[in-house]
This record gives C-alpha cells, sequence and structure tokens, in this order.
C-alpha cells in the first residue's frame, strides 16, 4: 500500500489540510472584522432560501464539471464508480488555494489507485484547465463589450489558450519530442520527454472537436451559475447591476486572478478586480468589498470545505480498509 503513495505522502497531505483549513478560518476572520453587521444584514437580506440558492448554484457547478471529468477519463478508457470517483475529484478542491490550483494535482493519487495512470490525470486536470479559461474568457466579455481598458485581457487569454490547443493537439510537437528523445543522452531527460509525449498524446484526445465544444459548453453553464450566484448576493445587497454585468464581472475577475498564477486560488488580484468593477457599477466601497468577501465564501471556500471533507471521507474510508486488511 505504501507504493500508492509515494508521490504525495500521507503527511504532507494531512499537513496540507491542516494549511487548507487555517487559510478558510484567516479569510473569514478578516472578512467578518471588516464590517460584520454589514454582512450580516446583507446574509438577513439574502436570506435562508437566498443563501442556499446561491451554496446550490456553486454545487451545481462542482456537479457539471464532474460530468465533464468522467467523460475525459472515459475517453482515456476508465470507468469508475461514481460516488468513489465523486469523491476523488472534490478532493482537489481541497488544495485550490496553492498557487495556480496546482495542489488539485492531488486527485491523481487518489486516481492511481483505480488504475489512472498520472499521466492520464493531469492530461485531464490540464484539458479541464484550458477549457474552463476559454468559458471564463466567453463569458467576460458581457463585461470587456463596453470596457476598451479590459480587451487586452481577453486578447491575452485568447491568444493563450489559441497557443495551447494548437501546442495540445498538433501531431508534430510529439513526433519532434520522439525524436529528441532518442539523442537524450541522460536518462533522466529521456523520461521526462516520453512523459511529456504520453501526455500531450492524451490531451489531444480531450480537445478534439466534440469533447472540446462540450467540455466549454460544460464551464459556461458551470462557471455561468457561479456568476448567477454573485448577481444574487448584489441584489441582496441593492447593487444596480444587471445579471450579464454581474456575470461578467464575475468572469473578469476570475481571469484577472487567473493572470496572477501564482497567487493561491488568485486571492487578491480576484478580490482587487471585482471591487474595483463592482464600485465602478456606482455601488460604495464598503458595499463592494463585502459583495466580494460573500462571493468568494460561497465559491472558493465553500469549495475548499466541501474538498476537505471529501478528502477526509477517503482517508477515513482507506484507513478503515487497512485495518480490516490488517485484522484479517
Amino acid at each position: 500500500m505504501a507504493q500508492s503513495y509515494t508521490e504525495l505522502s500521507r503527511r504532507r497531505r494531512h499537513w496540507l489540510l491542516a494549511v487548507a483549513a487555517l487559510a478558510i478560518v484567516a479569510y473569514l476572520s478578516v472578512g467578518f472584522a471588516v464590517d460584520a453587521p454589514r454582512i450580516r444584514e446583507a446574509v438577513d437580506a439574502l436570506g435562508w432560501g437566498g443563501c442556499g440558492l446561491v451554496l446550490g448554484l456553486s454545487v451545481l457547478n462542482y456537479l457539471i464539471r464532474f460530468q465533464r471529468w468522467q467523460m475525459f477519463l472515459n475517453r482515456l478508457g476508465h470507468k469508475l464508480p461514481s460516488l468513489q470517483h465523486l469523491l476523488c475529484y472534490l478532493s482537489g478542491f481541497a488544495f485550490t488555494v496553492t498557487p495556480a490550483k496546482a495542489g488539485e494535482a492531488v486527485r491523481s493519487v487518489y486516481l492511481r489507485e483505480h488504475g489512472v495512470t498520472y499521466t492520464q490525470s493531469i492530461a485531464a486536470l490540464f484539458v479541464e484547465r484550458l477549457q474552463d479559461l476559454l468559458a471564463m474568457t466567453l463569458l467576460a466579455t458581457l463585461m470587456v463589450i463596453g470596457r476598451p481598458a479590459y480587451r487586452p485581457l481577453i486578447g491575452g487569454a485568447l491568444l493563450l489558450i489559441a497557443g495551447l490547443l494548437l501546442a495540445a493537439s498538433h501531431r508534430s510537437l510529439p513526433a519532434l519530442l520522439e525524436r529528441i528523445s532518442r539523442y537524450a543522452k541522460r536518462p533522466r531527460l529521456a523520461a521526462a520527454i516520453t512523459a511529456l509525449i504520453k501526455l500531450l498524446s492524451a490531451s489531444s484526445q480531450l480537445l478534439q472537436s466534440k469533447p472540446l465544444l462540450i467540455g466549454t459548453t460544460a464551464g459556461v453553464l458551470s462557471w455561468g451559475g457561479e456568476g448567477l450566484g454573485y448577481f444574487l448576493i448584489c441584489q441582496g445587497l441593492h447593487v444596480p447591476v444587471g445579471l450579464l454585468t454581474a456575470v461578467g464581472i464575475y468572469a473578469l475577475s476570475v481571469l484577472a486572478g487567473t493572470a496572477a498564477v501564482f497567487l493561491p486560488a488568485g486571492i487578491g488580484g480576484m478580490e482587487v478586480v471585482m471591487t474595483t468593477l463592482l464600485v465602478s457599477q456606482g455601488a460604495s466601497l464598503r458595499t463592494s468589498i463585502i459583495a466580494t468577501l460573500l462571493c468568494r465564501v460561497a465559491t472558493l471556500w465553500f469549495a475548499v470545505i466541501i474538498g476537505i471533507a471529501a478528502t477526509l471521507l477517503i482517508e477515513f474510508n482507506e484507513h478503515r480498509r487497512r485495518n480490516a486488511a490488517y485484522s484479517q
């Protein structure tokens, strides 16, 4: 059993979980210290039904993306038990607060137990990120249409997407890498090139026209749902923004956070852009900060909590299986 944990030790995962939990506490503490009475007022304005709807839209986001993820692994030749697969997928959310969300690759460790190679799961994660980036760019155009200052961000995102799509799907690149690997004198370099070739091969299967269209559509629907949740938060705070504008602000803010790749989950960059854009719509600075805080709690930190719960459940089930095997 120890061999399955060579990539990321159990102790290290537990340490990362503790860091994620502390990050949640710290973020919420700072947020509520800003204006606790106003936050309570905003929550009261939304009501239990409104709060439940906002969180429900976030859950819908996760479920739609999970269905897309299942499609990815099915195309790569793997069909896992749905509940176990869902837990593996959600476990990655516990580590969303790592730089560039790299920690979400932890699900690869759990999926390896079900026969999914690291190359395949990393390829699926790469394609998921790419399709989400495309979906967010499309949604962000709702805000950029009337704001030329943000067009370079959209243009840059589209160029990046086009470049990544070309690199991942073009057949000549794996062939070129194959020729290079033949002349590589260092075994580690040759092994790394071989792994990259396998990664590109798996990615190209997921970037064919049909899965690309389905995956991007799923991304637009899932992230658009969270944008709708942001709109409901703004309505609860009596911020005068329309639905399309609110979705555009949310998507553009996520893109800005993504641009700051070394910030954990875009923390800081996304908040600044979201608050600034809401102020430009006529909201007060205090109200804009509170709307941003509530949005991040309902999206980012809610996902982290779900991810921690899924990871703990997987670890508990694994611990129980080990004890049962030991007792026999």
